[in-house]
């Protein structure tokens, strides 16, 4: 991430206004931010993102992120709001909102929250941002400035959420308005942000003093750590004003305690199994089995084992780890993945489709069971089932790229390139999708309907990257 914002902040500093890849905002007079472009912008961010290495692409961390996003949003003032929570690879305790209702969570984040109250307190302090149009009022503060500053406002946005070092170094560069000024008016929104999203947090059923239990702790790590303190307090500067708000507002609270649920224990199991150096993390579980046995721990240790390629000792955790869970699509899906390391195809296939009989709304096991068909040599049968997710999941890019993956294996180019270019379009890759088209087309061995549809295709992304082009031409 911090990458990232490096890349973003110089392409920034150096190119004209109207060569930024960000998406025209309109009339820079009008009132506010629509919701319309702001969500373009986060789309564009989140294209970037996706792109860079730090974007942690994992379905089981992202399916959670965004079930326990879900139970939240249902819990805000604008329960209908688009969110899409994702998980980010970096160590430090962070999380940060972008325009359009996009959230990143660091691995540090959840791997450091001691309950999964306290991990909801967090996400709902960044949902109550954007259902609190933040981010809308700050461009709407700042409209005179014209649309360079309202790009500039739009990279340091992400800036200040994920490295304060890079948020100042936009502060000092930019010319075309006061950076600092926009960061100390967002710095104001968060006691707003902290008793709405205290209130969203009670209101989904979790334990409200999670919030002030996990900002107390990173206050007292502040205070010891002046030099190395956690990102989040860089980012979300915690005052004692802020603490005490939120302690008088808890007193009035009844103290309800609420059991966290087996998949955050599972996920943080997960997230701790990834970090670090491998051997390191299948040491400490090694001991946490020893110690404190449970099944978050024999996942983790089943999770560590698997990244060192000891499978045997990963299938005597993931045993012991389901004699102690309740029955889990996650751990259905450890079972496939194990199957697939050793080299199991069709017991992976078994696996995932006998997980998907219990739970079938599970997308981590269903993109898993795909890909086992298709490493099984079925294609033919992955694309019966992966046609049969699409008419459930219309907008999802991995089911168009496992859809690739299988026509490829029939030999069929045309409808390969044509749905890679879907998953393309899906991920707002625009030009990579027209080039895709163009491979299609450069075979031409398909039926008619098919080529039809490819040239179709073809022309109305033309049409769009054309629109798109004209759009920053013209500011």
């Amino acid at each position: 991430m911090k990458k990232f914002c490096l890349i973003a902040l110089a392409i920034f500093m150096t190119w004209p206004a109207h060569a930024l890849e960000l998406p025209d905002l309109g009339e820079v007079s009008r009132v506010a931010l629509s919701e319309a472009n702001e969500d373009r912008i986060g789309r564009e961010i989140m294209r970037q993102i996706r792109d860079s290495t730090d974007y942690l692409d994992d379905p089981v961390l992202e399916e959670y992120l965004n079930s326990l996003g879900e139970r939240l949003t249902a819990a805000s003032p604008d329960p209908g709001r688009h969110f899409e929570l994702f998980p980010v690879r970096d160590a430090s305790i962070n999380a940060f909102a972008l325009p359009g209702g996009f959230i990143g969570v660091h691995s540090g984040l959840i791997a450091a929250a001691r309950n999964e109250s306290e991990l909801a307190g967090v996400l709902a302090h960044e949902i109550a941002h954007v259902t609190q149009s933040h981010i809308a009022r700050i461009v709407d503060a700042q409209k005179s400035h014209g649309l360079a500053s309202l790009a500039a406002l739009a990279v340091a946005i992400l800036a200040a959420r994920s490295n304060p070092e890079v948020a100042q170094a936009a502060i000092v560069t930019t010319q075309a308005m006061s950076i600092q000024n926009q960061l100390d008016f967002t710095r104001e929104h968060e006691r707003e942000a902290d008793r709405e999203g205290l209130r969203i947090l009670s209101s989904a059923g979790f334990a409200p003093q999670g919030m002030g239990t996990f900002f107390e702790r990173l206050q007292a790590q502040g205070r010891l750590y002046e030099n190395n303190a956690p990102a989040y307090l860089r980012t979300h500067p915690l005052t004692y004003e802020r603490i005490a708000d939120i302690q008088n507002r808890l007193s009035a609270i009844p103290y309800r305690q609420v059991a966290d649920s087996q998949e955050f224990s599972l996920v943080r199991a997960r997230v701790e199994a990834a970090a670090g150096e491998a051997r390191d993390a299948l040491r400490e579980f090694q001991v946490r089995t020893r110690e404190q046995p449970s099944a978050a721990a024999w996942y983790g240790l089943a999770q560590a084992s698997l990244r060192v390629g000891e499978l045997d000792q990963a299938g005597q955790a993931l045993d012991a780890a389901i004699k102690l869970a309740e029955p889990t699509p996650l751990l259905d899906l450890a079972g496939a993945e194990l199957a697939m390391a050793r080299g199991r195809h069709a017991d992976a296939v078994r696996f995932s489709g006998a997980g998907l009989a219990r739970d079938s709304a599970y997308r981590p096991l269903a993109y898993l069971h795909a890909k086992a068909l298709l490493n099984a040599k079925q294609p033919r049968e992955a694309l019966a089932f992966l046609d049969e997710r699409q008419r459930i999941w219309r907008s999802d890019a991995r089911l168009f790229s496992l859809k690739a993956e299988a026509h490829q294996q029939l030999g069929q180019g045309v409808e390969s390139h044509l749905a890679q270019a879907e998953a393309y379009v899906l991920a707002d890759r625009i030009g990579a999708a027209i080039e895709q088209l163009r491979q299609a087309q450069t075979q031409g061995k398909a039926d008619f309907y098919t080529l039809s549809i490819v040239d179709a295709r073809m022309r109305e992304l033309r049409e769009r990257q054309q629109s798109e082009k004209q759009l920053k031409g013209s500011r």
